[in-house]
């Protein structure tokens, strides 16, 4: 039971004193010598996630498999053979995947309605790229409910029925004017520190996974981050610079929208930093939905006199990205599927040259990639032209495909970015994040 539970969930204590990754390690792989059989196979499936979320005691990780695969007992040597070659391969891409969190199980599904929508599919891709996302295709299920059933329909509705999917072709009759979205009123978003330092700190954060976040005489704050499907955590590193203890220490996240958004402190962060200390804030994350702007972290603390500082997060709805590969037939068929407007957002930009006069394709592609989408070859014929694909990750949502192409101009020295998604809010949101980093106003 311990070796399950800290399998699933031991990242989410691992910060908490005497829970860390090596000591979860020793704590359990101390009591394998006296395990029977099927629980020591437990034991290295749980080695395996630790590998995947805690990179830190690899090592020791895959010594163990190393060893199990010269055991006697056939199943626990299969086992650690195929596990060890998961764990050392050059790319972790399989073994994010393998330990990737399973969707929940569906509902039982009423046999008159499958028959009747089995010619739509339910595949994986289809729930990704259908246009409209979850809610438009429970809509468009009724819908073919109604008019295909008539009595029989309605009977099935009230016993319950599931969520059906079209396939990527069964999009003649969906209603593309999409759901109405409701206004959501927040309260005022607080002025923010700003400084030339501070924007490009944040815009390389938005990018990456760890860096500076603030600095100046009295403190610095770093991030360092991680995410895995619809789920991050967010580890906040506050340095006392100074000779004196800062007290009455505060930090707090505002300016989100809950409901889209969870954003939570692992424990109350101490109210004392002490002199050339540092102290360690873990925030975890959920992206519910998608979400248009950067929340806002609150520090105050008193030193003498009361200090406060706003700055953005580095949280963006395509920190919930993952990369997709598609072949250029793949890509041109959702690309035209999606269609434009509503489902596209597109702006042109002023952009810089580099050293050379030429485009600055180094910077463009760390652009793309750092906002979670993976750059596909052979699709444009254009060299310069960049074209990329990415899934973003939500709890409530599902799951919500999303194009784009950069085509930049030299001798303009202009750049048009188009983006397509599933959802016209993300296509809106993705552009808004690109624009800034990609045009010649980057604090890059």
């Amino acid at each position: 039971m311990t070796g399950y539970i800290l399998g699933e969930y031991g990242h989410l204590v691992a910060n908490e004193s005497g829970l860390s990754p090596i000591e979860q390690f020793q704590a359990l792989h101390s009591k394998s010598p006296f395990c029977s059989a099927p629980t020591r196979a437990l034991l290295l499936t749980t080695y395996i996630k630790w590998v995947n979320v805690f990179p830190e005691i690899k090592v020791h990780l895959v010594n163990v498999l190393e060893r199990y695969r010269y055991v006697l007992d056939a199943e626990l040597q299969q086992r650690a053979c195929e596990y060890y070659a998961i764990a050392t391969r050059d790319s972790d891409d399989l073994l994010q995947q393998i330990c990737e969190e399973m969707p929940p199980f569906p509902p039982r599904v009423s046999t008159l309605l499958s028959r009747l929508n089995k010619k739509h599919g339910d595949t994986e891709d289809s729930r990704v790229w259908v246009i409209g996302g979850k809610e438009a295709n429970e809509d468009r299920t009724k819908n073919k409910t109604r008019k295909g059933t008539g009595d029989a329909s309605a009977t099935a509705n009230e016993n319950g029925s599931s969520e059906v999917q079209p396939d990527l072709m069964g999009l003649a009759d969906l209603n593309l004017s999409g759901p109405s979205t409701p206004t959501v009123i927040q309260a005022p978003r607080p002025v923010l520190n700003s400084s030339p330092s501070i924007d490009k700190w944040y815009e390389k954060l938005c990018m990456s996974n760890d860096g500076i976040l603030y600095e100046d005489n009295a403190i610095q704050m770093g991030v360092k981050s991680e995410y895995h499907g619809h789920l991050g955590r967010i580890a906040l590193y506050v340095g006392n610079k100074m000779t004196v203890p800062l007290t009455s220490f505060t930090a707090s996240v505002t300016g989100h929208n809950p409901d889209a958004l969870s954003i939570t402190f692992a424990k109350i962060p101490s109210n004392v930093i002490a002199p050339r200390t540092q102290a360690q804030h873990v925030i975890h994350v959920e992206g519910k939905k998608p979400f248009d702007s950067s929340p806002i972290l609150m520090i105050s603390y008193l030193a003498g006199s009361l200090t406060t500082i706003n700055l953005q997060l580095p949280l963006l709805v395509t920190k919930f990205f993952e990369g997709v590969t598609l072949s250029q037939t793949d890509f041109f068929e959702r690309w035209k599927l999606i269609g434009g407007a509503p489902r596209e957002a597109q702006v042109v930009l002023p952009i810089s040259l580099d050293e050379a006069n030429g485009v600055d394709l180094v910077k463009n592609r760390k652009v793309l990639t750092g906002h979670g989408f993976s750059l596909l070859q052979d699709v444009d014929p254009n060299p310069i032209n960049l074209v990329g694909a990415g899934v973003l990750h939500t709890s409530m949502g599902g799951k919500v495909g999303c194009l784009l192409r950069v085509e930049p101009n030299k001798v303009a020295k202009l750049c048009r970015v188009t983006v397509r998604s599933t959802s016209e809010e993300v296509a809106a949101q993705v552009l808004q994040a690109l624009q800034k980093p990609l045009s010649k106003n980057s604090a890059l």
